[in-house]
């Protein structure tokens, strides 16, 4: 990062299963030298996620589950330095990026957009589902986008999933957890951002003036997806 560059933080959020941290690792690579950090690699250890008293198991979608202090501590940080404190173990539970065949020309257009405002900022992707129902990290954050999914394909994609590294062992959902667990913990601290509390619905334009959404259904392509937070990105940059 040079004296002239500002740091820029560009929270990118959502439900599990909405291809966000899919879309965080590809849009990091078409950005030279912007980083990258991921909310998951501040999970407790096993032993230190709550228990659901009803189910008796770990409940890994709930905030305390993650370690918010630690993790605004390094957001504090980056936006200070530019680079990343923490030594984090990053499990990496994300899709293969290899089946998404962006074309050659798409991946040269993207590139050429963000070297736009390379010069003037130095661009940070925080990815994570408990961005903006926490005050204080969704304050830290520059530009906010949430990823959004219809319900049905969110579930049908966990389900297609066979099971979460965590720190200290492999996570394996059991059939009721996406219901139960996942999409009760979303709808309950996003609700508040919706009209109605109905996450499927619009998000409220009041108390989510600042966040952008984008709904990357199974319909969407993933050369869309990714040029529509191109030109978020760099639209909204221009403006800071």
């Amino acid at each position: 990062m040079t004296k002239d560059q500002k740091v820029i933080l560009i929270g990118l959020s959502g439900c599990s299963s909405t291809g966000k941290t899919t879309i965080a690792k590809l849009t990091a690579e078409l950005i030279e030298q912007g980083t990258l950090i991921h909310e998951d690699d501040f999970y407790k250890h096993d032993d230190e996620v709550p228990i659901d008293p009803k189910r008796n198991i770990a409940n890994w979608d709930s905030p305390e589950a993650l370690n918010f202090p630690l993790f605004r501590k390094e957001l504090d940080h980056i936006r200070t330095t530019g680079d990343i404190k923490t030594e984090l173990i990053h499990n990496n539970n994300v899709d293969d990026l290899k089946k998404f065949k962006i074309s050659p020309e798409i991946v040269d257009q993207l590139k050429q957009k963000y070297s736009t405002i390379a010069s003037n900022f130095k661009i940070v992707i925080v990815d994570g589902f408990m961005l903006f129902n926490d005050p204080e990290v969704r304050s830290k954050l520059d530009i906010k986008i949430l990823i959004r999914a219809p319900y049905i394909q969110l579930k049908q994609r966990r389900a297609a999933r066979s099971g979460y590294q965590t720190l200290d062992s492999f996570w394996v959902d059991p059939p009721y957890y996406f219901d139960e667990f996942v999409y009760k913990s979303y709808t309950d601290t996003h609700g508040p951002l919706f009209i109605n509390n109905d996450v499927e619905g619009r998000l409220d334009p009041v108390k989510a003036s600042d966040i952008n959404d984008f709904i990357n259904s199974d319909e969407i392509a993933m050369e869309q997806t990714l040029q529509w937070v191109c030109d978020t990105i760099v639209n909204l940059c221009k403006d800071l």
